[in-house]
């Protein structure tokens, strides 16, 4: 191992901390491949030390390759690409500045190999409701910097490329990074096999330490999370918009002696010999330095944090809003604004999923929402398939029930934290936990909502004693415990609401709670459960926006289905829509 001395940009020598080689090819190797040996009629010029490029050239060379990479410039990459310029070499000489024409296809070839490679950072896995914007195909995801060679079991740091990759720019409409140079220092001579000849050349070697910069958290490119690895297991991994990374460039010099048209250019990825040896050798080919990631935090980004949440609102779909409000909350999970965005995209979109699939019109208005949370208590009592079925466990091609529920449910438990007087999040959290049958929490939050809730608000009153009630009844109809008492309690709290209100909706809805709940008890009443039912319909069809079709819908569950198809006495509810 050895350290060498890197100069700042006062000129000052600091050290660097000690690397070790990143392949092992002996000592005695090493010096050999250092050596050079002139070929029979070699000039005495090109066997004479070769000076080493300055560092205001290295810098340059570092820059002018950046820019071409994040402007997709193909031809001006291969030219300052140490291996491109290395494939150039293999079809004759060159003279200074004689680059072969952009016709050629080595410029392809190296644009190809640099997009192969840059292509394994770009976002593949649909993360369904947990993605970051601009999601799959788009996003720049570096995972843990490391980039995993299976057929040699061992890892490599991302190349300096990956940092200044030109889907960055795309994300930003610009270029997307600003670089700063935080020092240079030599290495180690940079050895290869001399274009056209069998004997190896050793050119000076210089390593320029960058710091690359992101400079908006809702463009920038991101990584695995502190503490979140990439083990072989795979699991959801939560990531973070990444603020800046420590890169070290690679740039060779004395090109021109050895026959190269340029004297200076960038090793960025090395190439791989039929031996498994890099091409050039050298002690360190550069890339991410570990440990050196600066991750956005909440204070530094709160205006960007605030225009991304305004941003949001304007983008065309629902997960590319929810996308854009996951990178707010994914640098501040607290973020006031973003969490009551992002709440009714989650929950409207469970809503809308429960219209597609139950297929029963009901237009948007307040019976919407009801309709379809109706619809989502009684499946999480019966058939729980599409609730409980995560997207990536199911195969699926678009984010399922579940997928909304738990994405929803943490977001929800951080807004009623932060606001406890916000009822509608905390009701509407009441039910989440109902759907996905926490029992416990189903009933705990709206009992803690009801105790502070005011006598002199009955309808407020009557919405909790609602939540409560079907809480109280679905914890019985999942567990078919029919001596359960809370069966009794959700009745009485149905009743209390059904008194204290006035509002179609929620008379209906503690009608209907009631004659549902009579079908769990032990000895069942049709003839109660006939009249509560009766008095559920005169209710429901007040409503704006109610439709017999629709009521008879909410006959046909599995809990009430076998009452009505069987018993001549319910024929009656449905029989004016048929």
């Amino acid at each position: 191992m050895t350290t060498r001395p890197v100069h700042g940009r006062d000129g000052m020598r600091v050290r660097m901390a000690r690397r070790a080689p990143r392949r092992t090819a002996g000592w005695l190797g090493l010096g050999v491949m250092l050596m050079v040996v002139p070929a029979a009629g070699q000039s005495a010029r090109a066997a004479e030390p070769v000076p080493a490029a300055s560092h205001a050239d290295a810098v340059q060379a570092v820059r002018t390759y950046a820019r071409a990479v994040s402007d997709r410039d193909a031809a001006r990459v291969a030219q300052h690409d140490f291996v491109c310029l290395l494939k150039m070499a293999e079809a004759g000489p060159m003279g200074e500045g004689a680059f072969p024409p952009e016709t050629d296809p080595v410029y392809a070839w190296c644009r190809d190999r640099i997009d192969h490679a840059h292509a394994d950072v770009t976002e593949t896995r649909d993360r369904a409701l947990d993605e970051l914007w601009p999601g799959v195909g788009k996003l720049v995801n570096f995972r843990d910097f490391k980039r995993f060679e299976i057929a040699e079991t061992r890892t490599r740091q991302r190349a300096p490329s990956f940092f200044v990759m030109p889907e960055i720019g795309d994300m930003a409409a610009s270029r997307g990074f600003d670089m700063t140079v935080l020092g240079t220092g030599p290495l180690p001579h940079a050895s290869f096999q001399a274009p056209g000849s069998d004997h190896v050349v050793a050119v000076p070697t210089t390593l320029v330490r960058v710091r690359i910069v992101y400079p908006d958290p809702m463009t920038s490119p991101a990584a695995n999370a502190p503490g979140q690895q990439d083990w072989v297991v795979p699991y959801k991994k939560s990531i973070h918009p990444v603020k800046a990374v420590t890169v070290g460039w690679v740039v060779l010099s004395g090109l021109l002696s050895q026959g190269f048209p340029t004297d200076t250019a960038v090793l960025n990825i090395p190439l791989e010999s039929s031996q498994g040896t890099p091409v050039p050798f050298v002690v360190d080919a550069g890339g991410f330095e570990p440990n050196s990631t600066e991750f956005w935090t909440a204070n530094e980004a709160q205006a960007a944090l605030d225009a991304g949440v305004e941003r949001a609102k304007t983008l065309p779909t629902r997960r590319e809003r929810i996308a854009m409000l996951n990178r707010v909350l994914a640098v501040n999970p607290s973020h006031p604004a973003g969490l009551q965005a992002v709440v009714p995209e989650l929950y409207g979109g469970l809503m809308d999923f429960g219209a597609r699939t139950h297929g029963v019109r009901v237009e948007r208005g307040p019976l919407y929402r009801e309709f379809n949370e109706l619809y989502w208590t009684v499946q999480s009592q019966t058939d729980r398939m599409d609730i409980s079925l995560h997207m990536e466990m199911g195969g699926k091609a678009d984010p399922t029930p579940a997928d909304y529920l738990y994405r929803l449910i943490p977001v929800m438990e951080t807004l009623a934290t932060l606001d406890p007087a916000d009822v509608d999040t905390r009701l509407k959290l009441s039910r989440a936990y109902r759907w996905t049958n926490d029992q416990r929490a189903a009933i705990l939050t709206p009992q803690q909502l009801l105790a502070d809730a005011p006598a002199e608000l009955p309808r407020l009153r009557a919405r909790i004693l609602m939540t409560l009630a079907w809480s109280h009844i679905s914890k019985v109809a999942w567990n078919r415990h029919f001596d359960d008492p809370d069966i009794l309690r959700g009745y009485e709290e149905a009743d209390e609401a059904f008194h204290l209100a006035s509002d179609p909706m929620i008379k209906f809805s503690a009608a209907y709670a009631k004659a549902y709940s009579l079908a769990f008890r032990p000895q069942r009443d049709n003839q109660a459960m006939f009249e509560l039912l009766k008095e559920a319909r005169l209710w429901y069809l007040q409503i704006p926006g109610a439709t017999l079709q629709s009521w008879v819908f909410l006959l046909q569950n599995d809990t009430l289905k076998g009452l009505v198809d069987t018993d001549p006495m319910f024929r009656s509810l449905v029989s004016a829509a048929l």
